[in-house]
């Protein structure tokens, strides 16, 4: 069981064995990804035609100061991936944490892999937002 720091359970075991299929031992790690533009930095093109409305704008100051908060910096930009702004898969996770208090959505931690820059992570979290709520 994963607790914050006041004590409440973030993740217990039933959650780790529901989303075990999630493993992240199954994916490319250690910088190596599935796409090779995130580990230079740069946004895929599919992600750099999302419209950038109010909605996503403010879902992008959300994502920022979500990782601001577990990095305890702000030396990156929106398009910085997380790995290369000193982030590691535990700290991913404590970001997903956050994100999923503040909008009571659910957000699996591959999403974090797949959307590894602030301005992927808003839009994918955007859309999540719109299609799963948390019951």
């Amino acid at each position: 069981m994963i607790r914050d720091d006041t004590g409440e359970s973030l993740l217990n075991d039933d959650d780790v064995r529901k989303h075990a299929d999630d493993d992240v031992t199954k994916r490319p790690h250690d910088g190596a990804r599935a796409r090779p533009d995130a580990l230079s930095g740069r946004h895929s093109e599919r992600y750099s035609e999302t419209p950038v409305t109010p909605s996503v704008r403010a879902m992008t100051d959300q994502v920022r100061a979500a990782w601001i908060e577990v990095l305890g910096h702000d030396d990156f930009d929106d398009d910085t991936p997380f790995i290369e702004a000193g982030g590691h898969s535990l700290k991913a996770t404590q970001v997903l944490i956050r994100l999923r208090r503040k909008l009571g959505v659910r957000l699996p931690n591959r999403l974090f892999f797949d959307h590894p820059t602030v301005r992927e992570l808003a839009a994918a979290v955007e859309r999540a937002a719109a299609t799963s709520p948390l019951a």
